[in-house]
């Protein structure tokens, strides 16, 4: 193979599969990775040079999967043409991202005192690559305080991860052997990071893995309860708000959705076989998550909205095809009722949805569908007064706050109307007089002549200040809120050394802001700990 490379396809420790060599992919890899030239070389793990090899094959075949999925290339934030990667960038079982690069770090199994390089993992690269892809499409999200968005932001890594190594033939083909293909039991793609959960338990840290083998585990049991009613930590066998370990309801209910697109396939096609059904249910799972996040509103990611965007997404794409599975994968996860899927069928992806946090959904046909011309569509401006008849939308300022074009011509138009909120509260500590953003948003599709197609709108309910509030009071518990002094400088360097992945700053107009430095693989960690 000219200019092959060995790389691990999933992790180190995943069961049926090792080192593998292969050709470098070719495509777009906007990522600037210290010592890979393109020469390749057959390199060994522990070696700078195997993980150069390592993560430009994973992170150059994550980039390219997400493009396909959302239908077109993407920039990461302002200023950052490549994406800086770290591959040893210091001393901890984790890997992190911060919005100037990729961050991956190294320590030692405390039983056999063999090196453990989070850049060798082919799951936690793409984890981590994740955590910017969906920074990329949906910024909003970065300096959300409702929980939810965190733990979705968690699940979305975990996602990438499986579809990434899903992507391999040699992967699947170990997925669909280990339990005589079936799919529903934990295999080697739902099992995530089995190496750095191996060290979590030899170093007596148990409680923060689901198994010996897993960090998470995409096939469990867990069904959606609200996070404030929920302690703030819990052993992995429990469910807490805990961001990684909320998670695993989004992440469950995606893969039971592969599942069950996997089966739907092999019932409708006797003749296909069984790799070529996964690796199309690889496909369709991405497709349906990209798009569902192109029209999701901007602010928050409550799992309910993502849900109901990715229904919709079905219906826009896929003509429904696969509404069965994807009301299947959110119901029993209780992140849906049966009835507000089937609204969402009835209206076929054009009519107007509303979400809440604490009142459901609501989707209703869109009786009238206006348009306007959209070379007048400016950032900044008001939500028009058609539209917003059209939308029952109520009186409040949404001004538009971007807007992105699909290959068919048709246009996302995103709008907010956010409002202040200040925390109160002895429980918060370092947070108390903090202001916070809440923000209404409206999604609005229209086709290439600027007639509107569907549209979503989130509402802040009366319980969003107190669901934040939980959520602050819960980081301060754990001491995860950082508070400089005024006017000092913040590195989120500092902050990983700390295990603080949140910062108090103060903005312009005076006001105490919460802002997020940095977002972790695994539960943060201070000088190599977890804790």
């Amino acid at each position: 193979m000219t200019n092959a490379v060995n790389v691990f396809l999933n992790d180190p420790n995943a069961q049926g599969l090792g080192i593998e060599t292969v050709t470098p992919p070719v495509g777009k890899s906007p990522f600037a990775i210290p010592g890979w030239t393109g020469a390749g070389g057959l390199f060994n793990p522990g070696s700078p040079e195997f993980e150069a090899g390592q993560l430009y094959v994973t992170l150059t075949q994550t980039y390219g999967a997400w493009a396909e999925f959302f239908g077109a290339d993407f920039g990461w934030q302002p200023g950052l043409a490549a994406l800086p990667i770290f591959p040893r960038a210091g001393v901890a079982l984790n890997a992190y991202y911060d919005r100037r690069g990729l961050k991956f770090f190294f320590n030692t199994d405390a039983a056999s005192g063999a090196p453990i390089y989070t850049s060798e993992s082919g799951d936690i690269i793409a984890h981590e690559c994740g955590h910017a892809v969906l920074d990329a499409q949906h910024p909003d999200y970065w300096d959300s305080l409702l929980g939810e968005t965190g733990a979705f932001h968690e699940a979305f890594g975990d996602v990438s991860a499986i579809l990434v190594a899903l992507a391999n033939p040699r992967v699947r083909a170990a997925v669909l052997a280990e339990h005589a293909g079936d799919l529903r039991q934990s295999n080697a793609v739902t099992r995530l990071a089995e190496q750095l959960a191996r060290a979590f338990v030899n170093a007596g840290r148990a409680n923060l893995v689901d198994a010996p083998n897993a960090l998470r585990d995409a096939v469990n049991a867990f069904k959606y309860r609200d996070p404030d009613n929920l302690p703030t930590r819990a052993p992995a066998t429990q469910l807490s708000s805990e961001s990684h370990n909320f998670s695993r309801i989004f992440s469950g209910a995606f893969y039971d959705l592969l599942v069950g697109v996997y089966e739907a396939l092999r019932g409708a096609n006797a003749n296909l076989a069984a790799d070529d059904a996964l690796a199309q249910a690889r496909g369709i799972g991405g497709r349906l998550i990209a798009q569902g996040l192109i029209l999701a509103p901007r602010g928050d990611a409550p799992f309910k909205a993502i849900a109901v965007a990715m229904l919709t997404a079905d219906q826009q794409n896929f003509g429904g095809a696969y509404f069965a599975a994807l009301k299947k994968a959110f119901v029993a996860r209780r992140i849906l009722k049966a009835s507000e899927a089937n609204a969402l069928r009835k209206n076929a992806g054009a009519g107007h949805t509303q979400t809440s946090v604490g009142a459901g959904v609501a989707s209703v046909p869109l009786d009238v569908r206006p348009s306007w011309e959209l070379s007048e569509t400016r950032v900044g401006e008001d939500l028009p007064s058609g539209i917003r008849r059209a939308l029952a939308a109520p009186r409040q300022a949404y001004q538009l706050v971007g807007a992105q074009t699909g290959d068919d011509a048709s246009r996302m138009l995103y709008y907010t109307a956010p409002r202040q909120v200040e925390l109160k509260g002895a429980d918060l500590g370092v947070a108390r007089g903090a202001v916070v953003t809440l923000m209404d948003a409206v999604a609005v599709r229209v086709d290439r002549d600027g007639r509107l197609v569907s549209s979503h709108h989130h509402k802040v309910d009366r319980g969003q200040t107190r669901r934040v509030r939980d959520h602050v009071a819960k980081l301060i518990e754990r001491d995860r809120v950082f508070a400089g002094k005024e006017g000092e400088a913040v590195d989120s360097g500092d902050l990983i050394e700390r295990g603080q992945p949140y910062y108090v700053a103060v903005d312009a107009a005076g006001n105490k802001r919460i802002h997020r430095a940095f977002i972790a693989c695994g539960e943060c960690a201070r000088r190599g700990v977890a804790r």
